[in-house]
């Protein structure tokens, strides 16, 4: 363990993490933000999707922060350390950390946040199966300092501590919407427009959610700011002068698994996938570029990969997320030279249960392509597909979407996994 890792790594040298680096900032703020996919309260704090991946950071924090260039800095927690063990981190909160109704945040909170909703009072005990997946234990020094067990040994341990799983709320009264630690809460409303505003009330973002529509009618609606990687609506900016373009950090890498009994996978030189991401998807893609961090999990705890517990479907067939376009893209296309029979999307929760069963021919996944805790990853893949061997993991595309932003509003700020943090004026 370097030594410099016993001290507090307080914060860094800051990035320039601006959507628009170089450009002279105007005083302009956001004030409308277009989402495209369903958001429901119910999920908060940590997304399902990148509609609510955006929402919910404006509202939700982590203990730690990642930002764009992958450094830990403060969060919640104002500063933390390696106890004398190099195996225990000390973590501190901000002295004037806060919910959205003004009440003091206690180290007791984060770890309430952390557990299972019919907890008892056993801490640590009771963590929620995705956090015990990034923390093996969490114990309550005082009121602002907590002492954190993490899975993960690694140098870059902490970062685990940014991740969304991680996120710190608290349920609010009467709201469907927990309340979280940063200077904003949401207004009482319906989903199809969601309003933030911050803590004084002077301030307020619109979230017009275009569900299910065509997304080039938000930018009709006047929204000051859209991430999306849908080619149509990226080529209608193009043609409005009010709007500028810039694209976001490569996010994620769709990848073809395949169960062992289907025989081997087909495999894709670097051409093919290139040849992959220009013929098959619509909107920005390249061919998957390594290295890639399913190949080097050394430092994880890996399960051998079991054989799929059902017999193969009688009808063979590659199947995708019919939520996700570039999956859908890439199905077909296989299918269209010949890799397979067919293709079918399933909605999220059919093919949660189809990669439990793996009985299909193949599956389509999309990865995050910059995991914090690469073991937590592989982990959450093989708990719903315990047939998954990381070795057969086949990397098709990268994929990332692009920011329409309205001229003159560009104080915007991106973190590790390109999410665009919003300026909220007090």
């Amino acid at each position: 363990m370097p030594p410099q890792l016993a001290r507090a790594p307080v914060t860094p040298a800051a990035a320039d993490c601006r959507l628009f680096p170089g450009q002279t900032e105007s005083t302009e703020a956001i004030f409308s933000v277009g989402l495209n996919e369903r958001v429901d309260p119910i999920h908060a704090p940590r997304p399902t999707n990148e509609s609510e991946r955006l929402l919910f950071r404006q509202l939700y924090e982590t203990l730690v922060r990642v930002d764009c260039e992958g450094h830990a800095v403060p969060g919640l927690a104002a500063s933390w350390r390696l106890d004398g063990s190099t195996k225990t981190w000390v973590v501190t909160l901000r002295p004037n950390a806060r919910f959205s109704d003004d009440t003091p945040v206690t180290a007791m909170d984060v770890v309430s946040s952390w557990m299972s909703p019919d907890a008892g009072p056993a801490i640590g005990s009771e963590l929620r199966p995705d956090v015990r997946r990034l923390v093996r234990s969490v114990i309550v020094v005082d009121d602002r300092t907590l002492e954190i067990d993490l899975q993960s040994r690694r140098p870059d341990a902490i970062l685990a501590l940014g991740h969304t799983d991680l996120a710190i709320a608290t349920p609010s009264p009467g709201s469907p919407w927990p309340m979280g630690t940063r200077s904003a809460r949401i207004g009482r409303g319906g989903t199809s427009v969601i309003t933030l505003f911050n803590l004084s009330g002077n301030f307020s973002i619109r979230f017009p959610v275009a569900s299910g529509r065509d997304s080039r009618d938000l930018l009709d609606q006047g929204v000051d700011l859209l991430v999306t990687r849908d080619a149509r609506t990226l080529n209608y900016a193009s043609t409005l002068p009010q709007f500028q373009t810039t694209a976001l950090p490569w996010l994620r890498t769709h990848v073809l698994l395949t169960p062992n009994r289907a025989g081997a996978a087909p495999s894709f030189s670097t051409d093919e996938r290139r040849a992959l991401a220009q013929d098959a998807v619509r909107g920005e893609a390249r061919g998957a570029e390594g290295p890639f961090w399913w190949e080097s999990l050394s430092d994880c705890e890996v399960d051998p990969p079991q054989a799929p517990p059902v017999t193969p479907s009688a009808m063979p067939r590659i199947v995708y997320d019919s939520d996700d376009s570039a999956a859908r893209e890439l199905a077909e296309r296989l299918v269209g030279i010949g890799k397979y029979p067919r293709a079918s999307g399933l909605a999220s929760d059919a093919l949660a249960q189809a990669l439990r069963r793996g009985n299909e021919s193949a599956y389509i996944l999309s990865l995050d392509r910059r995991p914090l805790d690469p073991c937590r990853e592989i982990d959450a893949l093989m708990d719903n597909a315990g047939w998954i061997d990381p070795r057969s993991i086949v990397p098709l595309v990268d994929t990332r979407p692009q920011a329409i932003v309205r001229r003159g509003r560009s104080r915007l700020n991106t973190e590790w996994d390109g999410t665009i943090l919003l300026e909220l004026r007090d």
